[in-house]
């Protein structure tokens, strides 16, 4: 993998912060900033609505209902640290249930045009609930060993299907094909995995990683698919939140896609096809970006800003009953419900608060007694 040493990337941040964007870049908004109980109160009225409004199967929406349902369990296993109390907890364990009800030998089925989403989202819930478990107070009543033998088949299923170039095609078999957004779930499903000790390909990852840094071009931005010439948006969002994964920062190109997301700034991305998923992922890569550079302040401020910003236009979309309305691409002719934009808006909500361990840059410290051997 790429990176830089220690000196030379602490150098190499004095002289890009204090740069900072370039000057025709437009700031992001400090004023305003909504207050951190506004923010929760927000979140907990979506997954309100999330659990009065679970399908009897377990499931929520009614088009992709394995990539849903596995947003809406992610949004409760962010949102609490104690996830398996009460009624929000065996709603997901219902949700939990019917993502390993859904798939055979680790590898889930297909829905839409659509494999990989739901393979890498399903798989990714699965083992940060497994991970969960191990470290909550209140257990839940749920066989948890067979949720980790899922999730081992599971990432076994996503490597075998990676593509030549390192990148992921939306349907099995393709190995001459390849995109950016199966990439990223594709891999942040494996580092889940691994952050909780279940063997992945190590191979597989860095690949993964490497056709994500490949897809970067001149202004920073993250392209749809390798040898595109446009950046995306969302998609940048999405590379720099799975980059901020990375054992080994590469501080180039990171920094590149955090100054092309201030320059784009959350307003931007709220206008686009898919604002959800561009909020979700601008937070989480901020959120990153955060962690490694907390002990600059300018840094820390804005990516704090950025944050705030996404956080600010969350709550303005938000209904009376907690939902949020579908924008953008799901927002005309779309079979899903609002079961997704809720799932995915309290789930952006949520990523500073760190509970997930694909929001932080180091794994989680783990009971001494779990055996990595397992497979």
């Amino acid at each position: 993998m790429l990176g830089c040493s220690r000196s030379r990337r602490n150098a190499f941040i004095v002289c890009a912060i204090l740069a900072g964007p370039s000057p025709d870049t437009p700031a992001v908004e400090k004023a305003g900033r909504p207050e951190p109980k506004v923010v929760v109160a927000a979140r907990n009225k979506g997954l309100d609505w999330l659990t009065k409004n679970q399908a009897a199967d377990g499931s929520w929406s009614k088009g992709h209902t394995l990539a849903v349902t596995s947003f809406a369990c992610l949004t409760y296993l962010s949102a609490a640290d104690e996830p398996f109390r009460d009624e929000p907890g065996k709603a997901l364990l219902r949700g939990l249930q019917f993502l390993l009800a859904q798939q055979k030998d680790g590898v889930f089925t297909q829905q839409g045009h659509t494999w990989i989403h739901g393979q890498g989202f399903a798989t990714l819930a699965l083992s940060e609930a497994y991970g969960r478990s191990l470290l909550c107070k209140d257990k839940p009543d749920f066989d948890m060993k067979k949720v980790r033998d899922v999730v081992a088949r599971a990432v076994k299923a996503i490597g075998k299907n990676q593509s030549e170039s390192g990148g992921w095609w939306y349907t099995p078999g393709a190995s001459h094909l390849h995109e950016g957004s199966t990439t990223v779930c594709a891999v942040q499903a494996l580092v889940s995995a691994s952050n909780y000790r279940i063997p992945i390909d190590e191979k597989v990852l860095d690949r993964g990683f490497e056709y994500l840094k490949q897809c970067q071009i001149a202004d920073g931005g993250f392209v749809y698919k390798l040898g595109d010439a446009v950046s995306m948006k969302e998609g940048t969002a999405g590379g720099v939140a799975t980059l901020g994964l990375m054992r080994k920062f590469d501080f180039p190109v990171m920094i590149k896609g955090y100054k092309f997301l201030l320059q784009v700034t959350p307003a931007t991305i709220s206008a686009e096809r898919f604002p959800y998923y561009g909020h979700f992922y601008g937070c989480m890569a901020m959120h990153l970006l955060g962690l490694e550079y907390k002990d600059d302040k300018d840094f820390r401020e804005k990516t704090a800003a950025y944050i705030a910003a996404v956080h600010k236009d969350l709550l303005s979309w938000q209904n009376k009953e907690g939902t949020w309305p579908l924008k953008g691409w799901f927002a005309s002719g779309s079979q899903e419900t609002v079961a997704y934009s809720t799932a995915f808006a309290a789930l952006a909500l949520s990523v500073h608060e760190g509970r997930l361990s694909i929001y932080s840059r180091t794994p989680p410290k783990l009971p001494k007694n779990i055996d990595a051997s397992k497979d």
